[in-house]
C-alpha cells in the first residue's frame, strides 16, 4: 500500500505539469533533461518528504559496503542491454509514435546535442529514478511484503513509468536485477551505478551504427547477421549469468567485521 501510493503521487502530479510544457522548440536531449529534472526530480522531492514524515527516515544508503561487487554490477549491465533487453524489445510491437520518438532520441545522442542526452539518460535519469524506485519505493515494499514480491512489483512500476512498450521491457528487465541487488546491499549507489551503465550502453550505441538504418532493421541486421545475433545473445546470457553467480557468493559472504 505505501510503495503504491508512492508510485501515484508522483504520477498524479507530474503529469500534468509535463504534458502542458511546449517543448516543440526544444532539442530531443533538452526535452529529456527537463523531464528528467521535472517529471523525477520533483516527483523524487515530494515523496522523499512522505515518507520522512511517516517514519522518520531522512537519509538513503549511498555506500557500498562491499567494493568487490562493484565491477560485477557495472559488467553485467553491458550484456543485459546489447545481449537480452535487445532482442527481447524487438518481439515487442511499437507503434509509429514510439518508433519516431526513439529515433529522434538516439539521433539526437549522436549529434551537436549529445552533452544534454548524456546528462539527462547517464546521471539525472539514474540518480533521481533509483532514489524513487530503490531508495524509497522498493525500500517500503520490502518492510511489508516479501523480497520476491517487493521486487516483482517495484521493476513492473518502473518499467511502466517510462510510458512506452520498449521501455517497459527493458525498465521491467534491469528493474529486477537492481531489485535483487538493492535487496542484498541495501544501497542505492549500487543500482545507480548499475542503472548508469545500462543507459551509458545504449548512450555508445548511437556512435557505433547508422541509427537512420538501423531503427527500420532487425536486432539481426544490426548486428551483421544471425551468426552475428546467436554469439551475442549467448555471450550475452552466459556473462550475465556469471557475473550473478559471482555477486551471490559476494552477497552469501559474511561482513567484514564478522570475519575471522
Amino acid at each position: 500500500m505505501i510503495g503504491t501510493l508512492l508510485f501515484l503521487v508522483p504520477a498524479l502530479v507530474f503529469a500534468p505539469l509535463l504534458f502542458g510544457l511546449d517543448f516543440s522548440d526544444m532539442s530531443s536531449g533538452a526535452q529529456i533533461l527537463i523531464s528528467a529534472l521535472l517529471g523525477t526530480g520533483i516527483p523524487c522531492w515530494i515523496v522523499y518528504h512522505i515518507r520522512k514524515k511517516k517514519t522518520n527516515i531522512g537519509s538513503f544508503n549511498l555506500s557500498i559496503e562491499n567494493p568487490r561487487i562493484i565491477p560485477l554490477i557495472v559488467l553485467v549491465a553491458i550484456p543485459l542491454n546489447l545481449g537480452i533487453a535487445g532482442p527481447l524489445i524487438e518481439l515487442v510491437p511499437m507503434t509509429d509514435f514510439f518508433r519516431e520518438m526513439i529515433r529522434e532520441m538516439v539521433l539526437e545522442m549522436g549529434s551537436d546535442q549529445g552533452l544534454l542526452m548524456f546528462i539527462a539518460l547517464v546521471i539525472a535519469a539514474p540518480i533521481l529514478e533509483e532514489l524513487i524506485f530503490r531508495g524509497i519505493m522498493l525500500d517500503g515494499l520490502l518492510r511489508i511484503y516479501s523480497p520476491t514480491k517487493a521486487v516483482i512489483v517495484s521493476s513492473l512500476l518502473f518499467g511502466l513509468v517510462h510510458l512506452n512498450p520498449a521501455q517497459f521491457v527493458g525498465g521491467a528487465l534491469v528493474g529486477g536485477f537492481m531489485g535483487w541487488v538493492y535487496v542484498h546491499t541495501r544501497s542505492v549507489l549500487a543500482t545507480i551505478l548499475i542503472h548508469a551503465s545500462f543507459n551509458l550502453t545504449a548512450f555508445a550505441e548511437s556512435y557505433f551504427i547508422d541509427v537512420e538504418e538501423a531503427i527500420d532493421m532487425s536486432y539481426a541486421e544490426v548486428l551483421g547477421g544471425w551468426t552475428n545475433y546467436v554469439l551475442v545473445v549467448l555471450g550475452s546470457i552466459v556473462v550475465t549469468l556469471g557475473c550473478v553467480f559471482l555477486l551471490d557468493k559476494e552477497f552469501k559472504k559474511p561482513p567484514r567485521a564478522l570475519q575471522l
